[in-house]
């Protein structure tokens, strides 16, 4: 029978096997170390970030409120808070090992990380410090650090300085891409420093050779990750990287006769706005990942938000929907 508001039966079944597959891949996924060179393909791909600069020319403050400059020197950084007027400076951790996390909003790696990084801060609370530094940013990492709750989880909250975004303190260690973690000893010396998406048995293992600290955490998967907004080049590079049915799933929410005029590649049709997208998605893998879309980016946030609180840990919304998509060249097919 033809569907005009579900999925057929084949799709159904393509939709579960492919669920499934995610959850077996993403155990190897998390263990794969993504190098500097494609996550710098990923800040080539979004174009919110093409123009970044890598020195202190920005026009950005450079004293803190009481006229104390801030700096970028990486062994005694001070800068600006994220959320707030306050001063973030390694320099306030003396006698505590600290980890120093830097993420942007656009990063589709610094989303995967981030659960496993909250779980492992809470776990170490009284012995290791966390720090956050927003960088390379042209969207809102305060948003992003709220969603992930990272103040509530322990984390200082901190913002580069230097550029247009600023990148100061990233770039004087390299770095080409996010996310990067750095590693500094209780007395303020940086003993070890990671390129690329750290998942969370990484962390605790980096933090067993580093300082000698035994964690035990729960794992992220158990914790129900917000749904993450993507802009369409984020969510293309996240497709691009782990195909359809391997990995990731991606859901058309629209209804069958816009799907069949035009889609994101192998996406799969639930229409969402009625009992059915509920129905055809009770029998998904909660623990998959599922990139969500529908025409213009309005109600897939709210499709998104059923799915998360139906229990699904990993759900991305296209921003702008099909309609960014399309208008920005993006691949698609019939």
């Amino acid at each position: 029978m033809a569907t005009t508001q579900r999925m057929t039966r084949a799709q159904q079944r393509e939709a579960r096997r492919a669920a499934q597959e995610a959850a077996r891949a993403r155990d190897e996924r998390r263990r794969r170390v993504l190098t500097v060179s494609v996550i710098a393909a990923v800040v080539a791909v979004l174009g919110a970030v093409s123009g970044l600069a890598l020195t202190a020319s920005g026009s950005g403050p450079t004293t803190d409120p009481g006229g104390a400059a801030y700096s970028a020197e990486k062994e005694s950084f001070r800068l600006p808070g994220l959320i707030d007027d306050s001063t973030v400076a390694l320099a306030d951790f003396a006698g505590t090992p600290v980890v120093v996390n830097f993420f942007a909003s656009w990063c589709v790696y610094c989303n995967e990380e981030l659960p496993g990084f909250v779980q492992v801060a809470r776990a170490t609370a009284d012995r290791v410090a966390f720090i956050g530094v927003d960088t390379a940013d042209a969207g809102d990492g305060a948003a992003m650090a709220q969603r992930f709750d990272l103040a509530g989880a322990g984390f200082a909250l901190a913002r580069d300085i230097g550029g247009n975004p600023p990148t100061q303190l990233w770039s004087s260690f390299g770095s080409q891409g996010l996310p990067v973690t750095a590693f500094y000893d209780d007395s303020g010396r940086l003993v070890d420093f990671s390129g690329g998406l750290l998942a969370q048995d990484a962390l605790e293992q980096r933090l067993r050779d580093n300082f000698g600290i035994d964690v035990t955490a729960p794992d992220a998967a158990e914790l129900g990750a917000p749904v993450i907004p993507l802009i369409p080049q984020g969510a293309y590079e996240i497709m691009r990287t782990n195909p359809n049915g391997s990995t990731f799933v991606v859901l058309d929410i629209r209804p069958a006769d816009q799907f069949a005029a035009g889609h994101l590649p192998g996406a799969v049709n639930i229409a969402y706005g009625d009992d059915a997208f509920d129905r055809a998605i009770a029998d998904l893998d909660r623990t998959g990942s599922y990139v969500v879309y529908d025409g213009s980016g309005t109600g897939s946030g709210a499709a998104g938000e059923a799915m998360h609180g139906a229990g699904f840990l990993h759900v991305y919304d296209v921003e702008g929907g099909y309609a960014a998509w399309a208008e920005q060249g993006l691949p698609t097919e019939q």
